[in-house]
């Protein structure tokens, strides 16, 4: 697993040789935590030697790896500033050897390199737009999941693919969300594939077809029936989605962890 956006960066020889004066060395076995998920944020640290990799432990007790960190990383960065609880662990996956740095040392170190001032900031930008990916991921898997309530009702036991019709409007009154979300929820299980299809009402009827301003019909001008064009108003607000069973299943699965 590469390392993701906001979690660690490299520092270079130059920032590592100025944060020796700040703090001090330490080793850690292979499998022992450097930081750990809920402790207090008293320290920064840049590794040195060797890899570790940082962990978070979810409500269901869980570990889920997020990133690897190996030599010039620099982790925990975000406690000297916040003063909050570590929301991960980071483990030592060999020996590794790291520079421990008190949070007011490591913040008095910024004042003497604008570089690796600029990487905080930058890091800090990509933490939030990790995190706003992570809201919308989260906000959508929510509305999908809403809709699962209406949809898993209509599926028949043992069925593969099936047809159901949804109607919009018991939807929206029973949800209070609009039809535009509705209709966006549907389309992210169809983006996943889940449904398979999509078939939306007509919602006007077309009783002729012009070309560049003419009626269609023969050089008299008098109407052709077979040029006119008739569609069947639809139940206005239902909607009628094929659903893959199989997939639709594991797709709701796996977004009831998000």
């Amino acid at each position: 697993m590469s390392k993701k956006a906001g979690f660690a960066f490299k520092v270079n020889a130059d920032i590592t040789s100025l944060f020796t004066q700040y703090g001090k060395l330490k080793a850690y076995k292979d499998g022992s935590e450097i930081v750990k998920q809920g402790d207090y944020s008293n320290f920064v640290y840049i590794v040195l030697e060797g890899e570790a990799e940082v962990i978070r432990i979810d409500r269901f007790g869980n570990e889920n790896t997020l990133a690897q960190i190996g030599v010039g990383d620099i982790v925990g960065e975000m406690g000297a500033f916040l003063n909050n609880k570590r929301s991960a662990t980071v483990k030592a996956k060999t020996i590794v050897k790291a520079l421990e740095c008190p949070n007011q040392m490591f913040i008095r170190g910024l004042f003497s390199t604008h570089e690796l001032t600029y990487r905080i900031m930058k890091n800090f930008a990509d933490r939030i737009n990790t995190l706003n990916g992570q809201v919308a991921n989260h906000f959508q898997s929510r509305l999908m999941l809403v809709l699962d309530k209406f949809i898993n009702p209509k599926l028949d036991e043992g069925a593969t693919v099936q047809d159901i019709e949804l109607d919009l409007t018991e939807i929206t009154l029973e949800t209070r969300l609009e039809n535009h979300k509705i209709v966006e929820g549907l389309y992210n299980f169809k983006d996943l594939k889940a449904i398979t299809k999509l078939v939306f009402p007509a919602e006007i009827n077309i009783v002729e077809v012009q070309v560049e301003g003419q009626n269609v019909g023969d050089e008299t001008g008098e109407e052709d029936p077979d040029k006119v064009v008739d569609i069947e108003q639809a139940s206005s607000g239902k909607v009628i989605a094929q659903i893959d069973i199989t997939r639709y299943n594991d797709t709701i699965r796996r977004i009831s962890y998000f």
